[in-house]
C-alpha cells in the first residue's frame, strides 16, 4: 500500500517539478496545457484532475455578487463541473491572445461570457449557522 502512494507521489513531484508555473503563477499556456494534454501522457489523468481542480477553485471564488477581475459570472446556471472546463477550454482557444494573463483572470472572463449575470442578479449566500 505505501508503495503505490509512493508512486503518486513521485508522479505528483514529477508534474510540478517540470511544470514551470509551480512558484505560483499559472497562465493560459499552462492552463490549457494541463486541460487538454496528450492522451499517451504518462501522468495524462493528473494533469486533468489538476486542470479540472484549477477551473472549479477558481469558479468557486467568484460569481454574480462577488465579482473577479471586473468579471461575474452566473454560478447557478445549469451544467456540470466538466461542462464548466469545456467552456473554459473552448474560450481559451477562441482567444490565443489572451495566453499570456493569469490563468485565474481568463477563467473569470470565459465563465462571465459563457454564463454572464442578468443585471441586478445576485446569489445567494449561505445563511450563517443558528444556535
Amino acid at each position: 500500500m505505501n508503495r503505490s502512494w509512493a508512486g503518486i507521489a513521485a508522479a505528483v513531484i514529477g508534474v510540478l517539478s517540470a511544470n514551470d508555473a509551480v512558484a505560483g503563477f499559472v497562465d493560459g499556456f499552462d492552463l490549457l496545457a494541463i486541460c487538454r494534454p496528450a492522451e499517451v501522457d504518462p501522468v495524462y489523468r493528473l494533469k486533468v484532475a489538476e486542470c479540472h481542480g484549477y477551473v472549479i477553485g477558481a469558479a468557486d471564488s467568484f460569481d454574480c455578487s462577488r465579482p473577479s477581475s471586473g468579471f461575474a459570472w452566473d454560478s447557478t446556471a445549469p451544467g456540470t463541473q466538466k461542462d464548466l472546463v469545456d467552456s473554459v477550454v473552448k474560450w481559451l482557444r477562441a482567444h490565443p491572445d489572451t495566453l499570456h494573463y493569469q490563468a485565474n483572470s481568463l477563467v473569470a472572463a470565459a465563465l462571465s461570457e459563457a454564463h454572464p449575470c442578468t443585471p441586478g442578479e445576485t446569489t445567494s449566500s449561505l445563511s450563517p449557522a443558528t444556535p
